[in-house]
């Protein structure tokens, strides 16, 4: 039996091993759980239930226990014990700056000087973004009474780097509520970290995001700019939930126990202008946890990255991608299946704090920039309001804390300004419009049916399972599509599926079984090293000879330059190091 007291084999650095997922067949097996665990990894790890089905549990030691392969190859050891139906690793996996990625598919720090940002003339107007979402028509419902200001009474959890007492935020946070996930403390102060010189740095991210939530209208100090920001709902309240000191360093251990805080701790809504490229069903569980208890769940869909990442990738978050002054999509803006809203994303006024030169004194400013870091707060602050307007007891009492999260994002939807021009499964519904959610009835709960949230919710989410839906995801932007009569795209999986079962050395038959044994492994090594993911890219959109120059000899050596690629990237995969078992399954053929 190996123990965590063995040394780790250097492999794939860059993912930090944070613990395990662990799933009973049934409840009451927590005793069992424990004693497997003993068996295959030893008795000082600690064994956390989690979810609310008691079969769930969260298996940790300490971080950086063990490497990705030795983590790996537990996960398949833990799987095929009685009693357990599914063992996952936990990471935490950076997106560095020298992970080679294409630059157009390369992430941008919120403050980069190689920012994609045009200010255009209407952009130097701080409330364009406000305007475009119709948020001050809606204002207008809440001013005959003064002191409820828009988004009253709404309390808003914020998983990111921190908070800083900027004046534009720091009347409407509640900092004692608020909690440090990285030192397990009750202070989510910022502090400004920044790396050495691999992981883009977001310090001060946090604040900005806040800001376009709850700052009040007009300025709250002298900027040297003269600019503002305004707040979509200055009424509601942020509890700051520090995970993280970087939006591309994401502990996916962190924004679980975050969701989970919220919660627990009378959260209404969660905004998260953060994600991670892998998924893993320990996120989820606690995605659902939360929206059984009522909290509306908003993420980013992703900047400059060529899927939409997760949490938002999920059909129970409501992903939002980012738009422009001119109401089109911004070019930075990730796009694709799993978008469900668009909000402003581009040109975006914000709050920023930064610490002063040899001093830890903070220095704050009012600054423009883009990103969708930005677009899932504005949305968030768009929930904010529809939950203050309608009372969100009332909407309890009426419908169930748990039903709340569906009927927001389907009248959200359904509401949206509908461009023709826009892919419904690329663009989402449309730009949110704050006035039609507001005026939209709410659904009649005798005589129109509402969904059941426990006849939504699957077991699996298909992008986390590791099936050709995760790797259709993953490799949305790269698969051939084409367009129906109805406007809508659709992917052409031939590809993907030859290219898989070509790496993993099955038929397409026998594909699917194939990766429900190693595909979660195999979709983890693409997505953490950008590499590969590029090269597995770049066999999709390979095109055969036309008809025309098909020769047999063009078409031998177009098939050989194929396998070649493909040979080629199983070596990567084995150099890198993977679990035994994935390495049982590509390593026959290679040459």
């Amino acid at each position: 039996m190996q123990t965590s007291e063995q040394p780790k084999e250097s492999n794939n650095p860059l993912a930090r091993f944070e613990g395990f997922f662990i799933q009973m067949v049934m409840p009451g097996l927590e005793g069992r759980c424990g004693e497997i665990v003993t068996q295959f990894l030893g008795s000082d790890w600690q064994i956390k239930p989690i979810g609310d089905n008691y079969t769930e549990f969260e298996i940790t030691l300490n971080d950086d226990a063990l490497s990705a392969k030795q983590a790996w190859d537990k996960s398949y050891e833990l799987r095929s014990q009685p009693g357990i139906i599914d063992a996952e690793p936990l990471f935490t996996v950076p997106i560095a700056e020298n992970n080679n990625w294409d630059e157009e598919l390369k992430p941008q720090s919120l403050d980069s000087e190689n920012q994609a940002n045009q200010i255009s003339e209407d952009g130097e107007n701080p409330d364009w973004s406000l305007k475009q979402l119709r948020v001050f028509e809606t204002w207008q419902r809440f001013f005959p009474d003064p002191n409820k200001l828009p988004g009253h009474g709404i309390i808003i959890g914020h998983p990111d780097t921190g908070y800083t007492p900027h004046p534009e935020i720091v009347n409407n946070l509640l900092t004692a509520q608020g909690f440090d996930f990285l030192k397990n403390d009750n202070n989510p102060t910022d502090e400004l970290q920044r790396s050495g010189g691999e992981v883009i740095n977001n310090p001060g991210h946090g604040t900005s995001t806040a800001s376009v939530i709850v700052s009040p209208q007009s300025a709250q100090a002298n900027y040297p700019n003269g600019k503002y920001v305004t707040g979509v709902a200055p009424g509601a309240k942020i509890i700051p939930l520090r995970v993280t000191y970087s939006v591309v360093l994401l502990s996916i251990r962190n924004l679980a126990e975050a969701i989970e805080y919220a919660a627990n701790n009378g959260i209404h809504i969660l905004t998260i202008s953060l994600g991670a490229a892998f998924p893993n069903q320990r996120l989820r569980t606690a995605i659902i946890y939360a929206q059984k208890r009522g909290v509306i769940i908003v993420s980013a869909s992703g900047t400059s990255v060529p899927f939409v990442v997760y949490p938002a990738a999920y059909d129970e978050v409501i992903a939002v991608t980012g738009s422009t002054v001119e109401r089109g999509i911004w070019i930075g803006a990730t796009t694709g299946k799993q978008v469900d809203v668009v909000a402003p994303g581009a040109s975006i006024w914000y709050a920023k704090t930064r610490k002063q030169e040899n001093s830890d004194e903070f220095e704050y400013s009012i600054e423009s920039g883009a990103g969708t870091s930005f677009s899932a707060p504005f949305v968030a602050g768009v929930a904010a309001l529809w939950l203050s307007y309608h009372g969100r007891d009332n909407l309890i009492e009426r419908y169930g804390a748990e039903k709340i999260p569906f009927i927001f994002n389907q009248l959200l939807r359904d509401t949206c300004d509908t461009f023709p021009t826009w892919k419904p499964n690329k663009h989402g519904a449309g730009i949110v419009n704050a006035e039609k959610l507001l005026d939209a009835p709410l659904p009649d709960n005798v005589n129109q049916s509402i969904i059941v949230p426990g006849m939504a919710l699957q077991q699996y989410s298909p992008v986390d399972s590791g099936n050709i839906d995760t790797f259709s995801h993953l490799f949305e932007s790269q698969l051939p599509t084409s367009e129906s009569a109805n406007s809508f795209l659709y992917r052409d999986d031939e590809k993907l599926n030859s290219s898989l079962g070509e790496i993993l050395q099955v038929s397409e038959a026998e594909l699917p079984q194939r990766l429900k044994e190693v595909g979660q492994e195999l979709a983890f090594y693409l997505t953490t090293n950008p590499e590969l993911y590029k090269q597995f890219a770049a066999s999709l959109q390979n095109q055969e000879p036309s008809p025309e120059l098909s020769s047999k000899s063009l078409l031998t050596q177009f098939k050989s330059k194929e396998a070649e690629n493909l040979n080629s990237m199983r070596g990567m995969l084995l150099k890198q190091g993977i679990s035994e078992v994935l390495k049982k399954k590509i390593e026959n053929k290679l040459p």
